[in-house]
């Protein structure tokens, strides 16, 4: 395990309230990053825009002010980052590692281990060739979720 200030994050979506499950889990990080010296931030996954509304933001934000908790930078709007998943996806389509399939652009899962170190489970692991390349964005450009949340987290 490195010794770097942790970096958490509490991303719900605003296609409902606060709810207690999204509470406990702001709660937890929003504590165990001030206990490890980390910062805690805030995005909001808004993608879905046939369901996200702004009353859900704000009730989500107005929610974790009255637990009081703060974020240590401004929140980030997972909706104003489409350039930037297309400008990825793009990237990885120009260095060979994506390609595209009936529009959409698919990630090229490599063959043999792929491995990492976890915090919490330490060493995990598993055959790339166990794993079917995915779509990371649709036809349209849109960004699909998983992909959305790991370009946004790095």
């Amino acid at each position: 395990m490195t010794s770097t200030a942790p970096r958490l994050r509490f991303a719900p979506s605003p296609t409902g309230y606060l709810h207690v499950g999204g509470a406990r889990t702001a709660l937890f990080n929003w504590v165990y990053a001030r206990h490890a010296g980390g910062k805690f931030l805030l995005r909001i996954e808004d993608t879905d825009k046939a369901r996200s509304t702004d009353e859900h933001t704000k009730v989500i934000l107005d929610g974790l002010n009255w637990l009081g908790l703060d974020w240590d930078e401004e929140p980030v709007f997972q909706g104003a980052r489409v350039k930037r998943h297309q400008e990825v996806a793009d990237r990885l389509l120009a260095e060979g590692k994506a390609y595209m399939e009936d529009g959409a652009i698919r990630l090229r899962v490599p063959p043999g281990e792929i491995a990492w170190d976890d915090a919490v489970h330490e060493r995990i692991s598993f055959q790339g060739e166990d794993i079917k390349d995915f779509v990371i964005l649709r036809a349209d450009r849109s960004p699909l979720y998983n992909f959305a949340v790991v370009v946004d987290d790095i």
